[in-house]
C-alpha cells in the first residue's frame, strides 16, 4: 500500500492493515490550502481508495507587532568636548533585540541587554563640538517606532573624571569547571553606572547596583 498526496506517491511505512505511515516533505506544506490523500494498493486487485480525505494548510500567521520602545534615562548624560569613545546606557521598556540607539536621528552600533536595558557605542567624533544630542530608541517594523528623546549635554567645560573603582570581594568567589554560567557579585567601592567587570581582561556584561555593587 502507498500513500498519495494530490495523486502522487510519497514514501511510506505499513504498519498494519488499519495503519499507514507517510513521509511528507516540506515542499507538500509550502503553499496554504487543501492536499488530497488517498491510499492506492497494486495489483493483483487492490486500486485506490475511493473517498480521498483532505488535508488543511492554513497559512502562516502573521508575525507579532514589536512594541514602542519607551527611554526613561541615559547614563552617562554628559561629556566633555573632545572626549574619548564611550558606552551610552539607555534605560527604558519594551526594548527588543533589534532595538538601536540613535544620536541625533543617526544610529549607533547597539547591544541588546535586557527588555529595559541597551548598550550603545558612541564614538569620539560625537564629541568634537559643545552643545546638545537627541537620544532615542528606535524599534524597526512589525509594529516598533521611536521612543521619546533624551538629551545629552556636551559641555565644553571638563567633566569631572571618574574615581578609580576598588574590588574588595566576589560572591560566588569559585566555581566547578563545567557547571555553566553565573552571575557574579562584584563587592568594593567607587564604581559608577558606566562600570564594566572584566573577566581575564575581557569584559562581561554588567548592572550597576550601586557604588559598592556591581
Amino acid at each position: 500500500s502507498v500513500v498519495r498526496w494530490n495523486g502522487a506517491n510519497r514514501t511510506t511505512t505499513f504498519v498494519s492493515a488499519t495503519r499507514l505511515t507517510a513521509a511528507i516533505p516540506a515542499s507538500d506544506t509550502a503553499t496554504a490550502g487543501t492536499a488530497q490523500v488517498s491510499v492506492f494498493n497494486p495489483t493483483p486487485g487492490g486500486g485506490i481508495s475511493p473517498s480521498p480525505l483532505a488535508f488543511a494548510i492554513s497559512a502562516s500567521p502573521p508575525p507579532a507587532n514589536n512594541p514602542v520602545p519607551a527611554l526613561s534615562s541615559i547614563a552617562p548624560a554628559t561629556a566633555a568636548t573632545g572626549g574619548n569613545a564611550f558606552t551610552l546606557t539607555a534605560t527604558g521598556t519594551s526594548f527588543v533585540p533589534t532595538s538601536k540607539v540613535r544620536w541625533n536621528g543617526v544610529e549607533r552600533s547597539t547591544t541588546y541587554i535586557s527588555a529595559t536595558q541597551l548598550a550603545a557605542a558612541i564614538p569620539a567624533t560625537d564629541l568634537q563640538a559643545a552643545g546638545t544630542a537627541q537620544v532615542s530608541v528606535v524599534t524597526p517594523t512589525p509594529g516598533g517606532g521611536t521612543s521619546a528623546i533624551q538629551t545629552f549635554t556636551v559641555s565644553s567645560t571638563p567633566v569631572p573624571g571618574n574615581p578609580v573603582p576598588a574590588l574588595a570581594s566576589l560572591a560566588p568567589a569559585g566555581a566547578t569547571a563545567g557547571s555553566g554560567g553565573l552571575s557574579l557579585t562584584v563587592n568594593g567601592s567607587n564604581f559608577v553606572t558606566g562600570s564594566v567587570v572584566r573577566w581575564n581582561g575581557a569584559n562581561r556584561t554588567t548592572t550597576f547596583v550601586s557604588a559598592t555593587r556591581l
